[in-house]
């Protein structure tokens, strides 16, 4: 999924707290709250966001770079002000799919992002908005609806509770790039037009709006409520062999090259919803081939290529250093990450519930072009274990399939959402 974070807005009413700040930098513990919501964003599934900027944007780009986790960023920057209509209709101009998420930079709202695009796409709205109920409501507009479609707005303080616009959106990109003008409110020429199918998804999420110094002390101290915690689903690769062609014991990017369409396999798997995590055996390091440091400048160096290419990203490199017969005696050892053990692939999963992401094994796949690739997913309790272009022989019919390439087995594993 693409997401769209708007952050452009000036920050006016917390000034106060922030001055020296663009509203979505403004520091929540020991990070800037637009982290959280790239946060939330990354654990719902999304694998490219465009920043929305314009106050003070080189500040943000600075601080957030064009990698987050396991997503690309890239920023749409406005240099006169667009309003949030005129801002998302820019931004999203950068974004390939049909479907584009769009969210609010100075709010949080735990909605299930997997669930709200279902239902977007079920309804056939142009576009769908995230609603939340509260019941102190006489300073906020409320929406009324009915059937799942937004039919109006009502006047601030016309009724003690109700459900509120949470400022997360799923626009079809078709539709707002019909929109002639190029800046608009997004509230009030889209939302408040009766003409336009808008939809309702309800959800009971955490909420908090931090526009004000009221709200963005009550973040602080609820920041605890800022974690998005998600189920997902992941796709373990091995790496040589299986991604690229195996040069025996590689480590120099120049002798790098992707397997025919194994980049778009891994393009493919993105947009599908899985994190797609590294798993590979590095025995070069124990025998003093090559270090750690020269195995992440190729991972980074990956990374690039498929930035460059297909705006994505790895969810995660994890690699065994040791082998029992190491030269270098500081990785000699008989160890748990090593291949067939199912090590890498627990500490990704630990690595990752970490940030509220909960790897569900039984959902989740392990491709390799190696036995080993095989069976450290069955240690590992991956639900499915994929063997591709080898000519190893599976003579206890451990693998769940055999296939020629990781693009043909990409084409064969379901979207999770």
């Amino acid at each position: 999924m693409e997401a769209i974070v708007l952050a452009g807005g000036f920050g006016t009413r917390l000034r106060p707290c922030v001055d020296d700040l663009p509203k979505p930098l403004a520091p929540i513990g020991s990070k800037p709250f637009i982290c959280y919501i790239l946060d939330y964003l990354y654990s719902n599934g999304v694998h490219r966001v465009i920043i929305s900027t314009g106050y003070l944007a080189e500040m943000i780009e600075k601080s957030i770079g064009n990698r987050y986790r396991g997503m690309t960023v890239e920023y749409s920057r406005e240099d006169t002000p667009l309003g949030t209509g005129g801002g998302i209709k820019k931004a999203i101009k950068m974004c390939t799919e049909e479907n584009i998420i769009a969210v609010n930079g100075d709010s949080f709202f735990d909605v299930d992002l997997f669930e709200m695009r279902k239902n977007h796409i079920d309804s056939g709205c142009a576009v769908t908005l995230a609603a939340k109920f509260i019941k102190n409501a006489y300073r906020s507009g409320l929406l009324e609806f009915s059937g799942g479609k937004l039919r109006g707005f009502l006047e601030n303080g016309i009724a003690p509770s109700g459900y509120i616009n949470g400022g997360v959106y799923f626009i079809n990109r078709r539709f707002l790039e019909n929109i002639e003008e190029d800046k608009f409110s997004f509230e009030n020429k889209i939302l408040a037009n009766s003409d336009y199918n808008i939809g309702v998804f309800e959800s009971d999420g955490y909420f908090i709006d931090i526009g004000i110094p009221e709200s963005y002390k009550l973040a602080e101290e609820k920041k605890e409520n800022l974690i998005s915690t998600r189920k997902r689903c992941a796709v373990f690769v091995d790496r040589d062999g299986t991604i690229n062609k195996d040069t025996v014991h590689l480590y120099k990017k120049e002798d790098f090259e992707f397997l025919p369409n194994a980049d778009k396999a891994i393009l493919s798997l993105k947009e599908k919803g899985y994190l797609v995590i590294v798993i590979t055996n590095q025995a070069g390091i124990a025998k003093g081939l090559y270090g750690t440091e020269d195995v992440d400048v190729l991972h980074g160096y990956i990374d690039s290529i498929l930035t460059e290419k297909h705006s994505v990203v790895m969810d995660g490199y994890y690699y065994c250093p040791h082998h029992p017969n190491a030269t270098v005696e500081e990785y000699r050892a008989e160890c748990e990450c090593r291949k067939p053990n199912a090590g890498l692939i627990i500490k990704a999963v630990e690595d990752f519930a970490k940030i509220g992401i909960e790897i569900d094994l039984s959902k989740s796949y392990t491709i390799g072009n190696r036995m080993s690739d095989v069976l450290a997913g069955i240690n590992a309790g991956t639900g499915q274990n994929i063997l591709v272009g080898t000519d190893e022989t599976d003579e206890n019919n451990s693998a769940s399939a055999v296939y020629g390439s990781i693009y043909e087995a990409a084409n064969n594993i379901k979207q999770v959402f």
